[in-house]
């Protein structure tokens, strides 16, 4: 069956032991993806968001949200594309096509058997002959995948995450194997136009993950490009052949093949380094906070780290290592690049390019970094810091030595790593059954219940209000709402939520108490033009959920519009 998907050297004796580890881990990854799905039931916010596309769309309201008349758009009832992932649409709306509701049950079973299939590529990786790890250095790798609570949780809370980060390793592989192959003294045409086949057709998908992942099929299309020039048509109009259906509907449903949560991100949100008054101390903080590994907002290495960002805020410790333990990896991501460059070890380059690449982009064109955007990068990282791993201790004579410090070091972190899930698994319980939905949920299906038809709403927050109102939300920065795009396009001083709250003036606000106050700086309007309706509070108990102060969804404040 590998053997069909282009995936050699698992049954090559010599990788007999490092494979039997991959098959269990593999499995293991399956099955404590559907523990988490069957203990915690965590839906992500943003998970809401494409699932009331993908339900609007089968219910004949179109793959779109609810959007009003609007003073700012000619055309007074466009479609809006309020999602940024194809492939994490098209899922949902398959199972919703046989079954309405059923769309998030097959993106989260696509998912957990998408856990197992990341492993096995990697254990694709760890024994190709151009990058050969070691047992512990492989087991590394694979265990991080598999184990790691944000590798587990966003796409088993209905995000995308899981397959996108399939789609990169795999892809990454295919690449390896066509390096391989075009360099091989008597390099076979036919098997090299394969894996460029095969290439593309993994790198249409990536882009239809994750659009920023054009990023990489720009770089992988080089390293083909390089390599054959006469080959790479074929792994362009693969992944061409993939895409173009997809950009072809969007550009004529929607009017544009950019995503509108992509513009609304793009204006409403500022890159750090734009600021006219951005100093180099600020600009130190900056890069520190992205790129050191410790707790901080923004950072983006943080997960290969134990770490928890399930209250949607950013990654928070749960042990006192104050970063010691990400830095340690991150010293090993550094040493495995340092040596692949050294070493021109080709297999690796890939693996070095796609952290170059994204660790550019989500420092200098990412406002804000979430976490679900760092996970697929993470399992890439951890693969490269696997080979340093390696090189750091190929250093030590002793081969006896060398392979304790090794197991020694990789048991210890996995140890951590999966030891923390119970913590983790536990605290996404609670975050679902004591917060979403003893506020968030009923503030939303109450709105759902007194709104008018043509009412509308504003929030900062989108994925609840979206799928149980189903009218048209002004959410911050307007991820479904043209209007409020071009509200922020044309308040360049004005880009937050109150201040857009008082330009459009909607008929409800669903706030949260500081989202109150906020508003009531600007002057008396909120407290003379609306009134309080209703309140929904969490349980008294839900404080003690731990790393509770990183969440700000304990309660919710309803206003209507007076009349």
């Amino acid at each position: 069956m590998f053997k069909l998907f282009g995936i050699d050297g698992l049954d090559n004796p010599q990788n007999r032991s490092v494979v039997r580890l991959g098959f269990v881990i593999a499995l293991c990854a399956v099955v404590v993806r559907l523990v988490y799905w069957a203990y915690t039931g965590r839906v992500w916010e943003d998970a809401l968001i494409t699932l009331a596309h993908s339900e609007n769309a089968i219910r004949g309201l179109g793959l779109t949200l609810p959007q009003g008349g609007s003073r700012f758009v000619a055309n007074s009832n466009p479609p809006v594309q309020g999602f940024s992932s194809p492939l994490g649409l098209l899922l949902p709306l398959v199972g919703d096509y046989f079954s309405l509701g059923s769309g998030l049950t097959l993106l989260r079973a696509v998912s957990a058997l998408a856990g197992g299939l990341t492993v096995l590529y990697i254990l694709a990786l760890a024994v190709h002959p151009a990058i050969r790890l070691t047992v512990p250095a492989a087991v590394l790798a694979m265990g991080y995948a598999a184990f790691e609570h944000h590798q587990i949780a966003w796409g088993m809370s209905g995000m995308e995450t899981q397959l996108a980060t399939l789609l990169l390793i795999a892809s990454a592989y295919y690449l390896v194997q066509f390096i391989a192959s075009s360099a091989a003294p008597e390099a076979d045409p036919v098997r090299t136009g394969k894996y460029a086949f095969i290439l593309g057709l993994t790198l249409g998908l990536c882009v239809l993950a994750r659009p920023e992942f054009a990023l990489w099929g720009v770089t992988a299309g080089l390293f083909v490009l390089v390599r054959d020039r006469r080959v790479f048509a074929i792994t362009a109009c693969a992944a061409l052949g993939l895409y173009m259906p997809w950009l072809s509907f969007a550009w004529f449903y929607y009017g544009s093949p950019v995503p509108n949560t992509i513009l609304a991100k793009a204006i409403g949100y500022p890159l750090w380094w734009k600021d006219g008054s951005l100093t180099l101390a600020v600009a130190s903080r900056h890069l520190t906070a992205r790129l050191s590994g410790v707790y901080l907002p923004n950072s983006i290495f943080q997960p290969l780290g134990p770490s928890f960002a399930g209250h949607g805020t950013h990654f928070s410790r749960t042990v006192g290592d104050h970063g010691a333990v990400c830095q340690a990896v991150l010293f090993f991501v550094v040493t495995g690049c340092g040596m692949a460059l050294y070493r021109r070890r080709r297999g690796l380059l890939p693996l070095v390019a796609i952290a170059a690449v994204f660790i550019a982009y989500l420092t200098f064109a990412v406002p804000h970094v979430f976490g679900w955007y760092v996970a697929p990068l993470a399992a890439v990282l951890a693969v490269l810091a696997a080979y340093g791993l390696d090189a750091t201790a190929a250093l030590i004579p002793n081969r006896r030595a060398r392979t304790t410090l090794a197991v020694g070091l990789v048991t210890a972190y996995l140890v951590l790593m999966a030891g923390m899930l119970p913590l983790t698994f536990e605290t996404d319980k609670r975050i679902q059954h004591d917060i979403e939905d003893m506020a968030r949920k009923p503030a939303c299906q109450f709105l759902a219940n007194v709104m008018g038809r043509n009412d509308t709403l504003a929030s900062e927050s989108l994925g609840h209000t979206a799928y149980y109102t189903r009218r048209q939300v002004y959410d911050w920065p307007g991820l479904a709402s043209r209007r409020v795009v071009e509200y922020s396009r044309t308040h360049e001083h004005g880009r937050s939520l109150a201040p857009m709250i008082n330009a459009l003036r909607p008929d409800w606000l669903l706030l949260r108490p500081f989202e109150y106050e906020q508003a009531k700086r600007l002057g008396d309007w909120i407290d003379r033009d609306y009134q309080l309706v209703r309140r929904f509070k969490t349980l008294d108990c839900a404080r003690d959920i731990t790393l509770a102060s990183r969440n700000i969804d304990f309660e919710f404040l309803v206003f209507k519009k007076k009349e």
